[in-house]
């Protein structure tokens, strides 16, 4: 969707996306004129049973925790290079005993400037707005002659029960988003948000492994 930085426009995972809907509201309408982008539509057709298809388990003996991810679920891709600047998606940590389970929203940041140093989130729940620290996993700096680009990978976890309610808000091709933001240490924040259909594919993706290595169910 488009997210607004300071003084800038920027567009990430899911395009033009129409945002003014929380997860407990109705869809929000397009403007009649709206002609949304192939990417645009191709992410609203989505459905949970593609994103759990196109999950990512890493796994083996060796491990006391299995990790399941919807990285490859999808990506918004810009230029005629196809390149993806920024992105989100969900991790599953799953401890391999217990069953129990641990959920995290994962978002990669690109700009340029100067570092930013994105430190919280905000983000919906059915209470209200939540405010979080950042689990700040990576940062990348590239420079050429036409400037810098800065990369940061940051990363919130997610409950569970608030994760079931927003993969509940699935409806097909409708453009109903899950919203959150980022804000920085520079005083810039970086809106976001994520398709019900990715949450609710995790979920099915992480009961699937459950049954199959016979752990207890949510």
């Amino acid at each position: 969707m488009r997210c607004q930085g300071k003084g800038e426009a920027v567009i990430s995972k899911i395009g033009m996306i129409v945002v003014a809907t929380a997860i407990s509201a109705q869809p929000a309408s397009a403007k009649p004129d709206d002609k949304p982008s192939k990417q645009v539509l191709r992410a609203l057709s989505l459905t949970p049973e593609h994103f759990q298809a196109t999950s990512t388990l890493k796994d083996d003996s060796l491990e006391t925790v299995a990790t399941i991810t919807t990285l490859a679920g999808f990506q918004y891709k810009r230029g005629l290079l196809k390149i993806v600047h920024d992105d989100n998606f969900l991790r599953a940590f799953i401890d391999k005993k217990s069953g129990e389970t641990r959920f995290q929203l994962y978002q990669i940041i690109s700009y340029g400037g100067s570092w930013r140093f994105y430190s919280t989130a905000n983000y919906e729940t059915l209470e209200g707005p939540k405010s979080v620290d950042l689990t700040v996993v990576d940062r990348d700096v590239s420079c050429s002659r036409y400037g810098c680009s800065y990369t940061e990978h940051v990363a919130f976890d997610v409950e569970g029960s608030l994760l079931r309610t927003v993969a509940e808000k699935y409806r097909p091709n409708e453009e109903i988003v899950w919203r959150f933001k980022f804000k920085s240490k520079a005083g810039t924040e970086w809106p976001d948000g994520l398709l019900p259909a990715e949450a609710a594919g995790l979920l099915a993706a992480v009961d699937a492994y459950k049954r199959a290595q016979v752990l207890p169910l949510p």
